[in-house]
């Protein structure tokens, strides 16, 4: 059993950085995932299992059903090569807290004086860079290089580890208070401005993941947007790779 903001059940081991999330409380499973491979393939038709979910999308190797709620999942492998897993898998935990006050975002996020702060844009932009200079001069720990799971609870928005972390070696399971998001922009010259409106609508969404195939997810994940962008500041970080940029997020989050 696994816990990402909730319980997840697995039928196959799937690594180290997921055992990074495994728990004891076994009890209760808010998702159950079940992985097997097509049972044979003849004339080249591949057969599967049979499945009461109607099939949903394709990752690579890996066909995806699910029930109404997404609570129960199927993932077939086609002759069992994993290609695609990994996709499938973040899909589906992205499509199951859709609908239960939770966002997958493309950003890093680190944990500074027991609050979060999520640096985001897209692959190559040096989020997990700016999470090392806050690791190098402000000893904050770095939570995910690459992703992280929003969820809304108990009136607060917080950012959780997240198993799946892109070409980043940070995968840590914590869960913090999210303080900021800092939209990143690569520059000769260190700037921050706080930024409202269309900006900062059109730089957060373009950096969130909904799934598409799943109408009442991407309906119930905007509201879920909406009310983030309504109680977490958001600014956009002009800047270097050195510690000033790292001053400069601390002044406006950790006044």
């Amino acid at each position: 059993m696994y816990k990402i903001v909730n319980r997840v059940s697995v039928n196959k081991n799937l690594g180290k950085y997921w055992n990074v999330f495994q728990c004891e409380d076994t009890e209760k499973c808010d998702l159950s995932i079940d992985i097997n491979s097509s049972v044979f393939e003849y004339c080249g038709i591949n057969v599967f299992p049979e499945t009461d979910y109607p099939l949903v999308f394709q990752s690579e190797n890996a066909l995806v059903s699910a029930n109404s709620d997404w609570s129960k999942v199927n993932i077939t492998l086609l002759a069992g090569k994993q290609d695609g897993l990994e996709g499938a898998l973040s899909a589906v935990l992205m499509t199951h807290l859709s609908i239960r006050n939770g966002l997958l975002m493309h950003a890093s996020v680190v944990e500074y004086q027991e609050k979060g702060i999520l640096f985001v844009g897209p692959s190559g932009i040096g989020k997990t860079t700016q999470a090392m200079l806050w690791n190098q001069y402000k000893n904050a720990i770095i939570i995910n290089g690459d992703m992280s799971l929003i969820h809304y609870e108990d009136s607060k928005y917080y950012a959780y580890g997240y198993p799946i972390h892109g070409s980043s070696p940070y995968c840590e399971n914590r869960k913090v208070e999210i303080s900021g998001i800092i939209i990143l922009e690569q520059s000769l010259e260190n700037r921050i401005e706080k930024i409202t409106g269309i900006m900062m609508v059109e730089s957060v969404m373009k950096n969130i993941f909904l799934p598409k195939w799943f109408e009442k997810g991407v309906n119930d994940a905007l509201k879920t947007i909406n009310g983030l962008l309504s109680n977490v500041p958001v600014y956009l970080l002009k800047c270097r790779i050195d510690q000033q940029a790292v001053e400069l997020v601390e002044g406006v989050l950790f006044k």
